[in-house]
């Protein structure tokens, strides 16, 4: 009877929960997050942005997008500038971290895991947690519903495209080591960086002002952006 009980409770401790967690590992507990949404155009990504705002009413939203608004609110996109608009949205970003706003939301496609290392390297210098979410609507892979839905007129190709390249079930070990494929000159930045808006023969006309890259373009959540 004895020894039985012994064996019954011998794996109890008399030391309070706290003393017991001395010396094991722990899971870090974040006080900072960084929400990184992905999904195809026109699968629900800026409205699962702004329900993420409601709840957080500290959020800052931070979309690659915001870069082609003009001051009237009109969206001009030009393909030439799609890399510094990334460089661009990266930086509010970093900024934001380092102010030590939260939680950070990042409003991109984010189709590859390597178009998502940059900011998780940001979370991981600035002890943010890295959440990554996708809309639940039930088209986020219907191309045709997608094609109908998305609001800067991104083709059924292209959406095609997109859809046969997404990488699905990252995680922040899978971004953290992924690398950007090698571009060559002779395919255009946005064959390889699927974070889209217009294509060029959209609008061949339209492009954006020379001097947008050292202006605070229009967005459409909240006026002029700020850089926090």
């Amino acid at each position: 009877m004895e020894a039985s009980l012994v064996r019954a409770f011998g794996g109890l401790s008399l030391q309070p929960p706290e003393a017991q967690s001395r010396g094991r590992g722990r899971r870090h507990r974040f006080s900072k997050s960084l929400y990184l949404l992905r999904g195809l155009p026109g699968s629900g990504k800026s409205t699962l942005a702004r329900q993420l705002k409601r709840e957080f009413p500290s959020a800052v939203i931070f979309s690659t997008d915001d870069y082609f608004f003009t001051e009237d609110g009109s969206y001009v996109f030009d393909p030439d500038c799609l890399e510094d608009a990334h460089k661009w949205n990266q930086k509010r970003a970093r900024k934001a971290m380092k102010n030590g706003k939260s939680p950070v939301i990042i409003d991109n496609t984010n189709i590859h895991a390597w178009e998502m290392k940059p900011y998780v390297r940001m979370a991981l210098e600035n002890n943010y947690e890295v959440i990554f979410r996708e809309p639940d609507t039930r088209w986020k892979f219907n191309v045709h519903e997608l094609t109908r839905r998305n609001n800067h007129g991104v083709p059924r190709e292209k959406i095609q495209r997109m859809k046969d390249q997404y990488e699905h079930d990252v995680t922040f070990h899978i971004v953290l080591h992924s690398e950007e494929p090698v571009r060559h000159f002779t395919r255009p930045y946005e064959e390889y960086n699927t974070n889209y808006a217009l294509l060029n023969s959209t609008f061949p006309s339209r492009r954006v002002n020379s001097n947008a890259a050292n202006e605070r373009p229009f967005s459409r959540r909240n006026g002029f952006n700020r850089v926090f």
